[in-house]
């Protein structure tokens, strides 16, 4: 005689067998892109009225597309909440999988798109140096692989030196951190991306104590390390300060290269300024101090500059990369 209860169990069983059979051939076969399309557009609009006008159908045929996921899978994906929808748990982990699914799938359109173009061609870039590196090697990683015929160089420099280098021809783009004016008509620019400037000092500064208290008044007799005298960032950080009163009385020192301002500011002798992308890393480390002021926003943005009469279909793909790179770089922060 079987044991009591064992037919309850082995019903069990069986149904939990039907159940991963069901996910099995639903995640094999009956899951379509559009459908994933669909409920991630639904997770942002909440509303199947507005997800029908986003594809341009009726919605009849959005209400038919996500009862189709259900009928497939076997369970529901989304539960009305009076005029909106909200996902389910399943539908929740549909929606976040689909999301990176599309965007991979995005990225290899792309990528696809750029090779059988053939892009070819010389790319010459500059960047100042204050722009983050990852943004940049992101970006140039992208572009090798659209285009592995095309060849690339790199410069680093104050933005009117770049700027001055795109005037003369040198130059086919060039990512600065302030907005001019007053060069060729045909110079476009384009802000990337905004995250605040800061100062900061080294750790063991006198101001790089976690609790020490600071205001503007305590600026007045320190050491700086400035960008050089003359560019946009040195006009728009001494116009900063001025504002608070604060006057570069103490010899300053004028570098353009990074290395060398981060290993001043470790050695404890200097205020300086940093974006806060780059300043957070070193803070982490316990290496640096962001001060409690103000950040300096006029210095905030990542502006790409070209020259429309000389874009070349190589400076295009670039700069594409350089978008796509610096979205994910927000996305990252």
């Amino acid at each position: 005689m079987p044991p009591r209860g064992g037919a309850h169990r082995s019903r069990e069983a069986s149904a939990v067998a039907t159940t991963d059979n069901t996910i099995e051939r639903f995640f094999r076969s009956g899951l379509k892109l559009g459908h994933l399309r669909i409920l991630v557009t639904l997770g942002e609009l909440r509303q199947v009225t507005r997800v029908a006008a986003a594809f341009h159908v009726t919605q009849p045929a959005i209400s038919k597309q996500i009862a189709e996921v259900e009928e497939a899978l076997g369970a529901p994906v989304v539960q009305r909440v009076g005029n909106a929808v909200e996902l389910t748990g399943i539908g929740r982990v549909l929606v976040e999988r689909g999301t990176e699914i599309l965007r991979q799938i995005e990225l290899a359109r792309r990528d696809v798109s750029a090779l059988t173009a053939g892009t070819a061609g010389h790319v010459r870039f500059g960047a100042v140096v204050t722009i983050p590196q990852p943004l940049i090697a992101h970006a140039v990683e992208l572009f090798t692989r659209r285009a592995p015929t095309a060849s690339f160089s790199f410069v680093e420099a104050t933005l009117d030196r770049l700027l001055k280098m795109m005037d003369e021809g040198n130059l086919d783009l060039a990512l600065g951190r302030n907005r001019v004016t007053g060069h060729l008509p045909v110079m476009r620019h384009e802000s990337l991306h905004h995250e605040p400037f800061v100062f900061v000092v080294g750790a063991r500064h006198a101001l790089g104590g976690p609790d020490t208290v600071v205001s503007w008044d305590d600026l007045h007799d320190v050491r700086w390390i400035t960008p050089m005298r003359g560019s946009p960032a040195f006009a728009t950080m001494v116009e900063m300060l001025a504002e608070h009163g604060v006057t570069l009385h103490h010899p300053a020192i004028e570098s353009s290269s990074l290395a060398l301002n981060l290993s001043l500011l470790r050695g404890g002798d200097f205020v300086s300024i940093l974006p806060l992308s780059l300043a957070r890393r070193y803070v982490q480390r316990g290496s640096m101090r962001v001060l409690p002021l103000p950040p300096l926003a006029p210095l905030g943005e990542a502006i790409l500059y070209w020259r429309e009469d000389t874009t070349t279909p190589a400076a295009q793909l670039f700069a594409a990369c350089l978008r796509e790179s610096s979205a994910e770089l927000i996305e990252a922060g």
